[in-house]
């Protein structure tokens, strides 16, 4: 019979060794350690509380990692990861570590759950398709190493501002896409930049925010753009996006690696759009699933 405890009664070598036996031969290497482990539940809003470790025998066989946010007055529960050891997969460990997330998830009353899974994963899609979840979105992770092949010059939106911001007014704006993927939410960025263009009247009709990421010499070795988008429906979006891609990347010639995790393909389209027509790649995609838990 499988034992479920929240992760705050379990071990730290316990989580570990459930996180790392769980996603062996996963699509690519999730191996973790003690400390990578502790500083990823702090950095991306994980809760011991929610989170849960299954037990078989005294033998963790998976566990689900869990966080509450709170978007528009409503409370958005993430999945930050499902893993089950390869021994106990296909004997109901994941699906019952997925209901019991989710009665946590009501129990705290979250009014939607949401996750990603890697789109060639087709037995964990399967498992959240059970479980109730459905796909909202496609999602790509976008890339540009090194120097683009075309210089990005600066703004040219005649009659807008760039101006920067704290990353948390981006809350504030109207059109802030509050239920994108988790890990693009403004809080992702909280130590990072971000940017609003505004017009001559001073209203926002886009925004961007980023993190610069340094090597251990201080070096900047990448940028991660978060979100990046312009009010729907102003002519001059595709303009007002590279003006903002600009403010987060500059001319694209430097020698940094930069990324677009979780682009929404429906939800952020002309974004991927302008992307893509600057040099970015996808090099992975994964699905955005959603569940309703509030009637």
């Amino acid at each position: 019979m499988l034992e479920i405890k929240k992760l705050k009664s379990c071990t730290l070598e316990e989580a570990v060794k459930a996180w790392n036996d769980g996603f062996e031969g996963y699509a690519f290497d999730a191996t973790t350690t003690p400390d990578a482990f502790l500083k990823r539940m702090a950095a991306e809003e994980l809760s011991s509380e929610l989170s849960i470790v299954g037990f078989q025998d005294g033998i963790p066989a998976g566990l689900v990692l869990n966080g509450i946010r709170e978007a528009d007055g409503h409370k958005i529960g993430w999945n930050g990861g499902t893993g089950v050891a390869a021994e106990f997969r296909g004997t109901g460990v994941g699906r019952q570590l997925i209901e019991a997330a989710l009665t946590l998830f009501q129990e705290n009353g979250v009014h939607l759950a949401t996750l990603e899974a890697l789109s060639q994963n087709t037995p964990a899609i399967a498992l959240y398709q059970k479980a109730g979840y459905v796909q909202a979105d496609e999602l790509e992770h976008l890339s540009l190493k090194g120097p683009a092949e075309r210089l990005l010059g600066k703004p040219e939106a005649e009659g807008y501002d760039f101006v920067r911001i704290p990353p948390a007014h981006i809350s504030k704006i109207p059109f802030y896409k509050s239920l994108n993927p988790w890990q693009t939410q403004w809080q992702s960025a909280r130590e990072g930049q971000a940017a609003a263009a505004k017009d001559r009247e001073g209203h926002v009709v886009g925004y961007a925010y980023w993190k610069k990421i340094f090597n251990p010499a201080g070096e900047h070795a990448a940028t991660v753009l978060y979100q990046c988008e312009a009010e729907p429906g102003n002519p001059e979006a595709v303009s007002i996006l590279k003006g903002l891609v600009w403010q987060a990347f500059g001319d694209l010639q430097d020698t940094i690696n930069r990324t677009i995790p979780n682009l929404p393909k429906n939800g952020s389209a002309l974004t991927g759009l302008v992307l893509r027509s600057l040099g970015f790649t996808p090099v992975v995609e994964q699905v955005y699933m959603t569940k309703n838990l509030q009637k």
